[in-house]
């Protein structure tokens, strides 16, 4: 029962912080509404890339607290060669992922009887490609500083890791893509 009250313990005051961070997801669709409406590709896009790019982020926290309890991550984190090797795996399945999306929703935008010129698909993938890209290097960064943190301090970084990085995943995903849909379109 100490162990559940530990885990209760660790993990509500961060899941309070990580629904509050995910709230404001939404604030920067709702001034884009209108374009966003336009383009249907993105909003066939965003629910998956969403999700996606917060299963990354799960996935990050998971492997590098993997490697921090196995010892394969010292001071110099940036040295880890395990931890190298999973940022270089996890960067490249989701920028093909991706890309792999932003055809996709392309593709059934198109199928819906949707008019996307060449043009409008080719922003519609680099929207994607690009907030991908971001997030993933931005969620890597988060997961070893906050891991570091949170296990120096006695902590188990997943309780606190895996929550923080998919709802900042969440939250940044629809600020960025509401960014470079701002600059694109």
């Amino acid at each position: 029962m100490d162990l559940a009250k530990k885990i209760l313990k660790e993990s509500v005051k961060i899941l309070i912080v990580a629904s509050i961070i995910s709230s404001f997801g939404g604030i920067g669709l709702e001034a884009l509404k209108v374009k966003f409406a336009a383009l249907i590709p993105l909003i066939i896009m965003m629910p998956a890339l969403n999700d996606m790019i917060g299963d990354f982020g799960t996935i990050m926290s998971a492997k590098f607290t993997y490697l921090l309890y196995q010892g394969k991550i010292h001071k110099k984190w940036w040295e880890s060669y395990e931890l190298g090797d999973q940022f270089r795996i996890i960067a490249s399945i989701a920028l093909f992922a991706a890309f792999y999306l932003g055809i996709v929703s392309v593709f059934i935008a198109v199928f819906q009887g949707v008019h996307v010129s060449l043009v409008e698909a080719l922003k519609v993938i680099a929207v994607a490609f690009m907030a991908t890209a971001t997030l993933v290097l931005t969620i890597f960064f988060i997961a070893i500083i906050g891991g570091v943190w949170v296990y120096k301090k006695g902590g188990d970084p997943n309780n606190f890791l895996i929550p923080i990085t998919t709802s900042i995943a969440d939250f940044s995903s629809l600020a960025l893509i509401a960014l470079f849909v701002t600059f694109l379109f």
